[in-house]
């Protein structure tokens, strides 16, 4: 089975607390302030916030400075500082694939948490040495301790930890190949993290959501999640995040066999890794990479792959890759002929295979899950007692609330009165400005009318069929570094294009004053305007169409996602969802639509799709020659920005 990383919630409440003094301060400045510090309980400070500050970028230098702040900690005497340098030591040790360094750290540490009655921090313990477990192959171990953390969350009310937990649970489910379980724990951990703005853990959630659904051949949901993650990763830079999401696309190509674009995001994931010296992600994506090279009949190559892996594996003690790559070497030496080391290999994967998965340990699965079931319902039953006696309170609530309603029903009464008046003085208003363009179009000193969006894209070029006029039909303007940029098609361009933009801009200043940002936000009051202006239904059903999308600090967010792709990453995106996304030299965003029909569009992304693998300044030409021989009854365009 081809490897999809599973990301997990190890993250203690003590990383989740220090991480944002590390986004506050440069390392620079924190190693400044270091060799400024007099006291040892600051310079134990100074540590920890370097130690977080490299968490993601390099593990070494990041445990160093945990070890030094261990040593601080001992000299001060405070317990609760050394129990949690052991923790994150234990937690360092763990991503570069010491688990049995990292399970001696995380059990000196949950030794003083139990001594300190952290209840809290002990359930972060907990936590972590059951992915520990996990990594080793031992499940119904590792269920053990997720389910002693979730009782221990649950304790004390901790709705972030018991998320935490689920998520952990969900995992467990995900390897014993249960899926729909697993999304249910999942979407569990998501919605929890949603609540709380837990930007990291919504990714890390989408991801593992997107992994059991790529397991169920469900492609579209598992990439709708996946993209979620990854823009999520690419915002925070959080690097080891993109290269897990990237690793985990490579591997949905790979079932659509795809298997350029595969390898091509597999060896993005192992660059990140290998410069990261993450060694347990080293190991899976090699052995991914080794499946991609196989699958294109280069034996040889994907033989040295899975070799490579499974020195690792054996090394750190993955028991599940070594599981995997001793099939996969089995399949290799089949087809090299070389019977002996096939089934060598293949009795290897099925020794390992049945020491991680035995009937033993089955059942204990099942039975810890059944009593966690029974535990789950005895609490619903109690919830529901507690429901029950809260009704008849309720009961006298509401009757208070139907006077208040009764009350407030006679004041809507008064107020759309006072609203149908004030809708004539809106009709007068509209009328003067129409008849009054011309005064205004001052305020549309802003709007440019051409494709040199600066400071955003360096090559551009549009394709559009049934437009007399050579002006380009693309219009934007800038104000609080956002750049609202919009595509309109307009049944008559000449006579209303000032009026529309003169609307639009006012529309979206409007929104930022009154919000203080942009954002998807302002589809609402546009929306509005091209539905209930007067003047513009005076021009005829759906007779203008906008496609608009934002531009902020080198970031785009999609307005119009069923009109717009991406050439990102090194692949063709489509996303049907709104999302930030990052702009990064070479990247090419594509915006299409039509005038009217609906069904063209499908006809239209795979032109877009068509073009998208040749050279930028070739497309042009290519796209042309396809929309016209669609012989389209109606307006369509194609604009390509190459950043």
């Amino acid at each position: 089975m081809l490897r999809i990383s599973i990301i997990s919630a190890i993250l203690t409440f003590a990383i989740l607390f220090n991480n944002g003094l590390a986004q506050n301060h440069s390392i620079d400045s924190l190693n400044q302030a270091l060799q400024k510090q007099e006291s040892d309980l600051n310079r134990y400070k100074t540590l920890t916030e370097l130690a977080i500050a490299y968490s993601d970028s390099n593990y070494e230098k990041s445990l160093n400075y945990w070890k030094s702040a261990l040593n601080l900690a001992n000299r001060l005497g405070k317990r609760e500082l050394v129990a949690n340098a052991y923790h994150q030591i234990g937690f360092s040790y763990m991503k570069m694939g010491e688990f049995r360094l990292s399970l001696e750290n995380l059990e000196n540490a949950g030794t003083i948490y139990k001594y300190l009655d952290s209840v809290r921090l002990l359930a972060g313990i907990q936590n972590d040495i059951g992915l520990i477990y996990r990594n080793w192959g031992k499940y119904d171990k590792a269920l053990e301790f997720y389910l002693n953390a979730l009782d221990l969350y649950k304790k004390i009310g901790d709705i972030e930890g018991t998320g935490i937990a689920s998520n952990s649970i969900g995992q467990i489910h995900f390897y014993r190949e249960n899926y729909p379980k697993a999304i249910e724990f999942f979407k569990e951990y998501l919605e929890i993290n949603e609540a709380k703005g837990n930007s990291r853990a919504v990714a890390g959630a989408s991801n593992n959501i997107a992994s059991a659904y790529l397991e169920l051949g469900k492609y579209d949901d598992a990439l709708e999640y996946f993209l979620k993650s990854l823009h999520i990763y690419d915002s925070l830079g959080i690097s080891i995040g993109v290269a897990i999401i990237q690793d985990n696309i490579g591997s949905l190509y790979f079932k659509q066999n795809l298997l350029d674009n595969a390898l091509l995001y597999h060896q993005n994931a192992l660059e990140m890794f290998q410069s990261l010296k993450s060694v347990t992600r080293v190991c899976y994506t090699q052995k991914n990479m080794g499946q991609v090279l196989l699958a294109q009949g280069k034996v040889e190559r994907a033989i040295n792959m899975f070799q490579e892996s499974l020195n690792k594996a054996k090394q750190i003690g993955l028991k599940d890759v070594e599981s995997d790559c001793n099939k996969f070497l089995s399949e290799c030496y089949v087809k090299t002929n070389n019977f002996q080391k096939a089934y060598s290999y293949l009795l290897d994967h099925i020794t390992i295979k049945d020491s991680i998965l035995n009937s033993e340990t089955l059942q204990k699965i099942e039975e810890l899950q059944a009593q966690y079931e029974r535990d789950k319902k005895e609490q619903e039953i109690n919830a529901m007692n507690s429901k029950l006696k809260a009704q008849r309170l309720n009961l006298f609530i509401a009757m208070g609330f139907s006077v208040v309603f009764i009350s407030l029903f006679l004041l809507v009464v008064i107020e759309n009165r006072k609203k149908k008046r004030a809708l004539v003085n809106l009709e007068l208003l509209r009328n003067h400005l129409f008849q009054n363009i011309s005064q205004n179009l001052c305020n549309l000193q802003m709007v440019k009318n051409s494709y040199e969006v600066e400071g955003y894209f360096s090559a551009w070029w549009e394709a559009k069929i049934k437009k007399v006029d050579e002006k380009p039909n693309f219009f934007h303007f800038l104000y609080k570094n956002y750049t609202f940029c919009y595509y309109v098609i307009a049944a008559e361009p000449n006579a209303c294009c000032d009026f529309i933009n003169f609307n639009i801009y006012n529309i979206v200043i409007e929104y930022i004053k009154n919000n203080g940002e942009l954002n998807e936000g302002v589809l609402e009051p546009l929306n509005l305007y091209l539905k209930d202006d007067p003047i513009v239904k005076s021009l005829g059903k759906n007779s203008i169409k906008l496609y608009p999308f934002i531009l902020y600090k080198k970031q785009i967010l999609t307005l119009c996602p069923d009109n717009m792709a991406f050439r990102q990453f090194g692949s063709f995106i489509v996303s049907s969802t709104l999302n930030w996304s990052n702009l990064r030299p070479g990247d090419i965003v594509y915006l299409f639509g039509t005038s009217d029909d609906k069904s063209v569009m499908n006809e239209l992304r795979k032109v877009v799709k068509s073009i998208d693998l040749m050279e930028f300044a070739e497309q042009k030409d290519l796209a042309l020659n396809f929309i016209k021989s669609l012989e389209l009854k109606e307006d369509a365009f194609i604009a390509a920005f190459k950043v």
